[in-house]
């Protein structure tokens, strides 16, 4: 997040928005918190969903499809969407409607019918990652933002880590639909208190805008600047395969233990936990790493590579979790790649910044999120294919494994290329 003078400068402690912006800060955590358990419950809840209705591993792959196509589409749009609407308005439409769609899937009786929410889901959670940004800018002065942002940005692994503890538990109890149901009703209960709360909203003259606000509103021109520079189609490879392994271990990890080691869906809560448990971690040791690299003089571009092919070097433990007849060795090598991927996406992200003009920053993460999202949903459907010709996941963690080494690649050869 950048901002630039004017927005910040009214927010002073002696400002009434003082008392709140805390206040605000925790309801954007509570809000990508409920934003995570949406996007991650239907993994957990698939024995339940395939019990009822009989679906087998394609259609539930063609649902994570078309669940990601609709989040890529809407991520276009989203940006722009709360630029116009504002923080305020925006974020209780982005929850309002998400939760809604929540709701619906409590009461679907089709295949059909559950693409059309899966769509709709995905598109509308789209709202959550600009908004929550733009409530960072929005409400806290520069000595605060880093501190904000953080905060912000760690619960989407608060998140990951509660959904698998909680949602098999709630299924089993109250019965898979019951489990939307009760989601939804915590997505209505925080729109209340986010309106209730009122946080009159200072100038938004100063802040830059979402990057997908900023891929929306960039001229034709620069659009074919960018999709000829090199540099960002290094930066959309690597996100393409890359955040592809994220996405499948998001949508078929509780399946791939479940499947290996004969797991009930409440045994499987706390392997799944554990790997997002590793995944925060990964987050906070990839900046750090960098940051001592660069600290001991090492020159940022080669600090960034090496520690991306760091982390390309550890998932290649991807495999052994096919070859071992201990789950929570298994768990610990899935962990191991959810960790390098985030250490790993830390310092990509990073490298935009390194070599990309501050203008041109939020198009190229916006370029590279939606690479991203549609690799990702091309996974789905390859895994759902594998699966019921009997192949299996090991093509899936081989590939996994060396997914962020050619991502490492990508970005040495075209995105910092030696001599520019």
């Amino acid at each position: 997040m950048s901002v630039t003078g004017g927005a910040h400068s009214q927010l002073t402690d002696s400002s009434p928005l003082s008392s709140t912006r805390w206040a605000i800060l925790a309801l954007v955590v509570v809000a990508t918190i409920i934003n995570n358990f949406d996007r991650q419950m239907i993994a957990l809840l698939k024995p339940f969903i395939e019990a009822e209705f009989g679906w087998g591993d394609t259609l539930y792959a063609r649902l994570a499809f078309w669940f990601q196509i609709g989040a890529a589409v809407s991520y276009l749009f989203a940006g722009w969407f709360v630029d116009r609407a504002g923080v305020r308005i925006g974020y209780a439409v982005g929850v309002g409607v998400w939760s809604f769609f929540t709701l619906l899937h409590a009461f679907v009786q089709s295949f059909a019918g559950m693409v059309g929410l899966r769509i709709a889901l995905g598109g509308s959670e789209s709202v959550n990652t600009p908004a929550a940004i733009k409530a960072v800018a929005t409400y806290f002065p520069p000595r605060e933002s880093s501190l904000a942002m953080g905060i912000a940005n760690s619960a989407s692994n608060i998140g990951a880590i509660i959904t698998p503890l909680a949602i098999p538990a709630m299924a089993i109890a109250f019965g898979w639909r019951n489990a939307f149901i009760v989601t939804a009703v915590a997505g209505f209960v925080w729109l209340v208190v986010w309106l209730l709360v009122r946080p009159a909203a200072p100038s938004l003259a100063g802040v830059v805008p979402t990057p997908e606000a900023s891929l929306v509103h960039e001229p034709a021109d620069r659009w074919f600047d960018l999709l000829r520079d090199r540099r960002v189609a290094g930066f959309a490879l690597a996100k393409a395969l890359t955040d592809s392994v994220w996405w499948l271990m998001m949508f078929w990890a509780p399946d791939f233990f479940m499947r290996t080691f004969s797991l009930t869906v409440s045994e499987v809560a706390l392997p799944v936990a554990g790997v997002y448990v590793l995944a925060a971690l990964g987050s906070v040791s990839g900046g750090m790493l960098a940051q001592r690299l660069i600290l001991r003089g090492m020159p940022v571009k080669d600090a960034r590579l090496r520690v991306l092919f760091t982390y390309g070097t550890l998932a290649l433990v991807a495999p052994i979790a096919l070859f071992t007849a201990q789950l929570w060795v298994s768990v610990l090598m899935v962990g191991l790649v959810l960790f390098a991927h985030q250490g790993f996406s830390t310092n990509l992200f990073a490298t935009v910044i390194d070599a990309f003009p501050a203008r041109r920053v939020a198009s190229v993460v916006a370029l590279g999120a939606l690479a991203g999202n549609v690799a990702g949903a091309v996974v789905q459907l390859l895994v759902g294919w594998l699966l019921e010709t009997g192949i299996g996941y090991l093509p899936l963690f081989v590939a996994a494994g060396l997914a962020y080494l050619l991502g490492a690649l990508a970005i040495r050869a075209l995105t910092l290329r030696a001599g520019d």
